[in-house]
């Protein structure tokens, strides 16, 4: 199609639009109308933003307490894009859109009825009032509109506070099942220590204080006894050696054991204590860099902009519409002669 065309094309589109005035005026003006009609009935809505950091994902223990000289993890330290990524999963968690819904009410604040349906109805109005960005730092920005300028900044305050909840939640479960195993093996350990620290204390009462240097001392004074022709201590001493000979094998493998125990329990108590720690103390999973404010400035809706749109819609879709029913004309006017 060459320019000569074209401009014959857009001629005849302004006869036509011309002649089409009169129903095109009637369309606009009724869209006008209708359209400032009903942005004038729309409530207008607020919004608040509250922005948070992520931070780094380690376990308390793991930061706080365990040791590892040199090349400690920083728990003050800003998180990174997975870290990130994490946060934004809680943060579009249903759960959390559940707490939030039942601390404000936001079934009756955002009119959802409360039926079978109720919870698909508030993640479409969620959708709508709460959206999340990531920003060029890494950090992430809450937006929140509501009714009223103070219920915006409400709910977006409380999205943030929730998210170590959930988290916290999230963790529980594995920090108790973690807790249970080490418990019971350091609880073992220390049960079995006593046990053998026990059986250590009926040998010694039995005569067995020490058995390498019980047998060296002993044998040294008994040769002596001999030597010297005491036979009386000579005998006492005999005695004192056979009942190191009764109890020895049981008292050096009770030891034995017992030197085990002890070489293992200060691992077992050192995880005993993390774990005790992750159980039931936690970090942060974020920084808030700004909490949302009220903010008394309609957000939502832009009455111009609506009408303008609906009043330039209205006025190409009957251009358009005028335009289909001429061409219906011309193509039934050639059929039928």
């Amino acid at each position: 199609m060459n320019q000569a065309d074209i401009n014959n094309s857009s001629e005849q589109l302004l006869i036509k639009i011309i002649k089409w005035r009169k129903p095109i005026m009637i369309a606009s003006i009724a869209a006008f109308i209708l359209s400032t009609t009903v942005a004038f009935l729309l409530a207008p809505q607020y919004k608040s933003v509250a922005t948070i950091f992520p931070t780094r994902s380690f376990s308390v223990s793991k930061l706080l307490i365990e040791q590892n000289i040199g090349n400690q993890e920083d728990y003050m330290q800003i998180g990174d894009e997975d870290d990130a990524e994490k946060l934004l999963q809680i943060l579009n968690s249903d759960q959390l859109k559940k707490l939030v819904a039942e601390k404000h009410n936001l079934w009756q604040r955002w009119k959802i009825e409360k039926d079978k349906y109720s919870e698909h109805y508030l993640k479409l109005k969620w959708e709508n009032m709460v959206r999340y960005k990531r920003t060029d730092f890494n950090s992430l920005k809450i937006e929140v509109y509501d009714y009223t300028a103070n219920g915006a900044a409400e709910v977006a305050n409380t999205i943030t506070d929730y998210v170590d909840s959930i988290k916290d939640n999230m963790t529980r479960e594995v920090a108790l099942k973690a807790y249970a195993v080490i418990k019971e093996e350091y609880e073992n350990t220390v049960l079995r220590m006593n046990e053998l620290e026990d059986s250590l204390q009926t040998l010694r009462q039995l005569g067995v204080l020490d058995y390498k240097n019980d047998v060296e001392a002993y044998t040294k004074s008994y040769a002596k006894a001999l030597e010297k022709g005491n036979s009386s201590g000579a005998k006492l001493l005999e005695e004192k050696l056979n009942v190191l000979k009764k109890y020895g094998g049981a008292y050096n493998q009770i030891s034995e054991n017992l030197r085990k125990y002890r070489f293992k329990f200060p691992v077992i108590k050192a995880k005993y204590d993390e774990a005790n720690v992750n159980l039931n103390k936690s970090l942060p999973f974020k920084f808030v860099v700004d909490k949302a404010t009220p903010n008394e400035y309609k957000a939502r809706p832009v009455r111009w902009l609506i009408i303008l749109l609906s009043t330039l819609s209205t006025f190409f879709l009957t251009i358009v519409v005028l335009a289909l029913g001429d061409k219906y004309k011309s193509v039934i006017h050639k059929i039928n002669s």
